[in-house]
């Protein structure tokens, strides 16, 4: 039922307000570290609503949905500036060690096998890498949004933080940072070298 929802939804996705863009810009991307040429994966990327702010970095992008519908929508908002797959995030149709970053941004409520996940999105990182878990609201803000949401998708609630850091554990991120702000919430895995 959640993937028909968001195959539904593709059509009617809109653009991020001006306000979110700048928080995602200013506050979020910086925790990726992103430099100039690296390959990143934008797992659960819906309509690819961060590729501008990434292609604004110089990163090669992967965008990576399980909705075929989102994956068509970004491919007609961005064409040939990014690769576009569809596929799930539990189980990640790429190799070993393929890419620099991999940011999954507003989607962790909605991923059902989270312990997965984080496995698949550290199996795919380059030793060193980050994998950044972001959402432009608080934790709080997430939930009350999701608990009014369409029945597919009202009970994806966000993780606590220690479900969070046995994920990065069992997944082997050497390291973890949990952001829980007023006006975003983010996750800052990163693989040892």
């Amino acid at each position: 039922m959640r993937k028909k929802f968001f195959d539904d939804c593709a059509q009617h996705w809109e653009a991020p307000s001006a306000e979110k863009v700048e928080l995602v810009k200013n506050r979020i991307l910086p925790l990726l570290e992103l430099k100039n040429g690296e390959n990143v994966l934008d797992a659960c990327s819906g309509a690819g609503a961060i590729v501008p702010l990434l292609l604004e970095k110089g990163a090669r992008i992967t965008e990576f949905d399980y909705s075929e519908n989102m994956i068509a929508a970004a491919k007609k908002l961005y064409g040939d500036q990014a690769e576009f797959v569809v596929g799930d995030i539990e189980k990640i149709p790429f190799s070993d060690a393929e890419f620099d970053k991999v940011i999954c941004h507003n989607s962790l409520p909605h991923i059902e096998d989270k312990m997965k996940a984080f496995k698949e999105c550290y199996r795919v990182l380059k030793g060193g890498g980050i994998f950044l878990i972001s959402h432009s609201g608080s934790k709080k803000e997430i939930d009350e949004h999701h608990k009014k949401c369409h029945i597919a998708v009202c009970n994806d609630m966000m993780p606590s933080n220690n479900e969070i850091t046995i994920f990065t554990a069992a997944a082997g991120f050497e390291s973890i940072e949990i952001l829980d702000e007023e006006k975003y919430f983010a996750v800052v895995c990163k693989k040892a070298k």
